[in-house]
């Protein structure tokens, strides 16, 4: 597996490589697995602490190399330009070749991983149905979520204004679930899921959150945007 686990955004060697799968060159799933399994190993080990059972070395090797075919079938729809690594983008796919191997267990889905931190009620007036097997980010869950709660919308209004990028709001949101789920140390967690170091994590995360508390500060709007566990 490879030593490489932090490419940046403009990893021309990776672009290269997502450009061959999606041309239909599947020899470039193995490339994919020698060159990033480090960072797509973190992926998958990210996704399975979230779940009952554990992963051994050989099964998390097992479905990194699953996943590097995995998305070779939707290669074609990821751009450098969108911020967010293959394997980040793609998490759906992580996180069913994880299932795969732990077996699906029912847990709690995300749109109740994010109420507890923005203090949103995950159940009550918002119908989400049955758990989607694609694996919804956070991101996409707080989109859901804004079109049935204020507070949610509120938020998704702060990161537009505050322009936000995709990347820095999945890591904000990610980092966020971490820290309030008791992790001591949520860069360390994250950094590798984003192919980046603590440090790194850290400061996108301070970032993003001063950004949206200056909105809250300076505009009576985003004033409710102070009190979220969110942004503590």
């Amino acid at each position: 597996m490879a030593t490489q686990q932090f490419p940046g955004r403009g990893d021309g060697d990776l672009t290269r490589i997502m450009g061959r799968l999606a041309a239909g060159d599947r020899a470039a799933a193995v490339t994919l697995y020698e060159s990033y399994g480090g960072s797509i190993a973190a992926a998958v080990r990210h996704v399975a602490r979230q779940r009952p059972g554990r992963l051994d070395p050989d099964d998390v090797d097992a479905v990194v190399f699953e996943v590097c075919f995995d998305l070779a079938a939707v290669a074609g729809g990821w751009s450098p330009d969108g911020g967010a690594l293959p394997w980040v983008w793609a998490r759906h796919r992580v996180a069913n070749a994880v299932d795969r191997v732990l077996g699906t267990v029912a847990e709690p889905l995300d749109h109740v991983r994010l109420g507890a931190m923005v203090e949103i009620d995950g159940g009550a007036g918002v119908g989400f149905g049955a758990p989607s097997t694609e694996g919804p980010s956070l991101v996409d869950t707080l989109e859901r979520l804004a079109t049935e709660d204020e507070e949610a919308d509120l938020l998704v209004d702060a990161l537009d204004e505050g322009q936000v990028s995709p990347r820095d709001r999945e890591l904000l949101l990610e980092y966020a679930f971490e820290k309030h789920s008791g992790n001591a140390s949520p860069a360390t967690t994250v950094g590798p899921v984003f192919g980046m170091k603590e440090v790194s994590v850290r400061q996108a995360a301070r970032r993003t959150r001063k950004r949206l508390l200056r909105l809250a500060a300076s505009e009576e709007k985003f004033a409710p945007l102070a009190d979220l566990p969110l942004l503590a």
